[in-house]
């Protein structure tokens, strides 16, 4: 890895650290909520908006840590390959629950 970082550790934690930052970014705009078509200029609005889908978000990422700690991520992820982030599995699996008129849990897991 050739990298200006002077230990490989702490490199990798940077790397990491970077990973989830462009998932979740994607997450937010065309790849999950998609944010950007909302429009909204109003800041309490806006404010709002933000809020509850700070909660939503953290409850999908704990449904798709879940999902793949159980190992039903085979059910909403390819298997030859992992394409999606952990909140498009979580988001996808409650789909397939709610598809399947299948009960949907709410708690938060506390492994991620």
């Amino acid at each position: 890895m050739d990298t200006s970082l002077p230990d490989r550790i702490i490199a990798l934690r940077y790397y990491r650290r970077r990973m989830w930052t462009e998932e979740m970014f994607g997450d937010m705009k065309k790849h999950g909520f998609d944010l950007e078509s909302t429009m909204l200029r109003d800041f309490l609005r806006l404010s709002r908006l933000t809020l509850a889908i700070a909660f939503l978000y953290v409850w999908l990422i704990s449904v798709g840590s879940r999902t793949i700690h159980q190992g039903l991520r085979h059910l909403v992820d390819r298997t030859d390959r992992h394409d999606l982030s952990i909140f498009q599995i979580g988001m996808r699996f409650i789909q397939r629950r709610l598809t399947n008129a299948l009960s949907v849990r709410i708690p938060l897991c506390t492994y991620l």
